[in-house]
């Protein structure tokens, strides 16, 4: 059988279904390959035009069902367009909500954030709060009432009783005596939060306080009771805290096994012994601490009672207001300089200071949110100069005096005063310019004497000044009082002040200020003082009544020769011996009679600038 495409005689059985020999049959698949990939065909022309045309065909015959898919394609993509399109449309109308949502989560996270950093930074700030209370007594106080108002005062207090709390503890025994006006806050500190906070730092030490009466003491039980019942108080002292069996006010335990007593001064003490003993006001009013059985009383029980209950290495803390110079701190003080007793820490906190110290200037108050220098200045006039310097300045005087007596003071009001031209003035001056004197005040007191010899105490000149400010003062007094004379001990004016005087008089033409150097001799200063002792006492010194610093003189001279300061007196003691030197005897000069020039006043015209008989 001959081939289609070669014309080659094979078997019918090696012929493909069109007629075809294997190598033609190859041949064509290869072309058709060709033509279908869109590559040249190589071949003989018959079996390439077979290709094309069985190629077209097939072309042809899957065209319908292409169109068909490329529809359907077509189809497909525009409906997945659309849902794209749809879906970016709803993805845009939903932009700002979901933009704000978003803005919320991020906020309400950082929110969250910020509130557990803050919550842990309070976490922190309330431990070291609770850990700073353990350690300290004022943030403990602080801790317990957040409203309280501490001055420097209070801190220094705080400080002092820390100290006493670990000598305590340390068994030193220590002695501690504060002295401090009333109403400014000792008793709140001291009897109140003080024992509290050294049960919770010591809980097996024992506290016994007292006070001029046990109820007054019982009030201060429950008070610290109510602190160790206090959340606040586990909060700084977790492990510490009342005794569930034994809370009673009149007595007290902790879970440590501690005792707190409260027990009236005078009164018996029961329970255990103490390692703090608080005495906190051992009298009650002037009567009492007026009273020498008293007084006899509070000793004895101190020594007798309070003191037996001490346990070894304890502490005794005294916190009054002075009353008397007698009372149990002056008492155990004098014990003390005698070489008899215990040695005391002593801190004295006047109302008004007197020198400067360490947190405020002399002439400043002690707790000025409180107790401002016009509320003590208002105090100081209503309740006289004795009990302003006890209860208020913490420097209790004698009832009548040492040297000079009280009640032999005499003092007058400006309407009761000689007239200064029935007066001999005189002018006494005791300086402080040596270099052991810093702390000594240069005074200069002015007074006025009578024909019967009365010494009118008119003026006070009183301040820490250096040489040139002495002479300034010394000129002020000249200029305001004219003094007849001007008296100081010689050896001071020789010192450093004769010629600073004396130049200053020529500069100032005061030629006519006379001053007179006195001679002390080799008399103390009691002897010196006699002379004005001796017009005191028969009644011949009159103060004014309403001068600032008669207060400041009344004190000295009460407190004379014990006293810290003897300035005044030494100043007012020149007076007495200017007395006996000069003799003063004022020269009444009478007033001059009108003459004739001065009747002619009547004739003159009112609201002319002269008369007839002047032009």
């Amino acid at each position: 059988m001959n081939c289609t495409g070669c014309a080659m005689d094979l078997p019918k059985y090696m012929m493909d279904e069109k007629g075809r020999c294997p190598s033609c049959t190859t041949t064509y698949d290869l072309i058709k390959r060709s033509i279908e990939r869109g590559e040249p065909a190589n071949g003989p022309k018959q079996l390439v035009d077979e290709a094309w045309k069985e190629v077209t065909a097939e072309r042809e015959a899957k065209r319908p069902a292409e169109a068909a898919a490329t529809a359907e394609a077509i189809g497909r993509l525009r409906e997945h367009h659309e849902m794209e399109s749809a879906r970016k449309e709803r993805v845009k109308a939903a932009a700002p909500a979901l933009e704000a949502r978003y803005e919320e989560v991020v906020e309400e996270t950082r929110a969250k954030e910020q509130e557990a950093t803050e919550a842990r930074l309070l976490a922190r700030q309330e431990l070291a709060r609770r850990a700073l209370a353990r350690k300290h007594l004022l943030p403990y106080v602080r801790y317990q009432n957040p409203a309280y108002q501490a001055g420097w005062v209070h801190k220094d207090i705080c400080r002092r009783l820390e100290r006493f709390s670990r000598q305590v503890a340390e068994q030193k025994s220590p002695r501690l005596m504060l002295f401090m006006p009333p109403r400014h806050g000792k008793s709140l500190l001291a009897s109140q939060n003080f024992p509290a906070w050294h049960l919770g730092n010591y809980p097996k030490h024992d506290i016994i306080t007292a006070s001029y009466s046990a109820s007054l003491a019982t009030d201060f039980s429950k008070k610290i009771r109510a602190q160790l019942q206090d959340k606040r108080y586990g909060q700084i002292f977790p492990k510490q805290g009342l005794d569930a069996e034994n809370r009673n006010a009149e007595g007290w335990m902790t879970r440590g096994g501690g005792m707190f007593v409260p027990a009236g001064v005078g009164g018996p003490i029961t329970g255990r012994g103490a390692h703090i003993l608080t005495i906190d006001d051992p009298v009650k009013n002037r009567e009492e601490a007026e009273s020498a059985t008293t007084r006899t009383s509070i000793k004895d029980w101190y020594t007798s009672t309070a003191y037996t209950r001490l346990a070894p290495g304890g502490g005794i803390l005294i916190i009054l207001t002075r009353w008397h110079d007698d009372d149990l701190a002056g008492w155990l003080l004098e014990q003390e300089a005698n070489g008899q007793g215990d040695s005391w820490e002593v801190i004295r906190y006047p109302a008004i200071a007197t020198e400067d110290e360490a947190f405020r200037k002399e002439g400043e108050p002690l707790h000025p949110d409180r107790y401002p220098i016009e509320a003590l200045t208002r105090i100081k006039n209503a309740v006289g100069v004795r009990d302003w310097q006890a209860l208020y300045q913490q420097d209790p005087v004698a009832e009548d005096g040492d040297y000079f007596k009280l009640p032999d003071f005499r003092y007058y009001t400006p309407t009761e005063r000689p007239d200064l031209d029935d007066l001999t003035v005189y002018a006494a001056w005791d300086f402080a310019i040596g270099t052991k004197e810093h702390n000594d005040y240069t005074v200069g007191i002015v007074v006025g004497i009578d024909r019967a010899l009365n010494v009118w105490v008119l003026d006070m000149y009183r301040g820490h000044w250096g040489s040139l400010e002495i002479v300034d003062q010394m000129f002020a007094c000249y200029d305001r009082w004219r003094p007849a004379i001007m008296g100081a001990e010689r050896g001071q004016i020789e010192l450093a002040l004769g010629p600073l005087i004396n130049e200053q008089k020529r500069q100032r033409r005061k030629m006519g200020m006379r001053i007179e150097p006195l001679k002390p001799g080799k008399r103390d200063k009691q002897v010196r003082a006699s002379p004005v002792r001796g017009l005191i006492e028969m009644h011949r010194v009159f103060f004014p009544r309403s001068a600032p610093w008669l207060d400041d003189l009344v004190t000295e001279l009460l407190r004379f020769p014990n006293g810290k300061h003897d300035d005044q007196v030494d100043a007012l003691a020149w007076i007495g011996q200017m007395i006996e030197q000069f003799n003063p005897r004022p020269v009444i000069t009478p007033k001059p009679k009108k003459s004739w020039r001065d009747k002619l006043e009547q004739y003159v015209v009112s609201g002319t600038k002269g008369s007839a008989m002047s032009s």
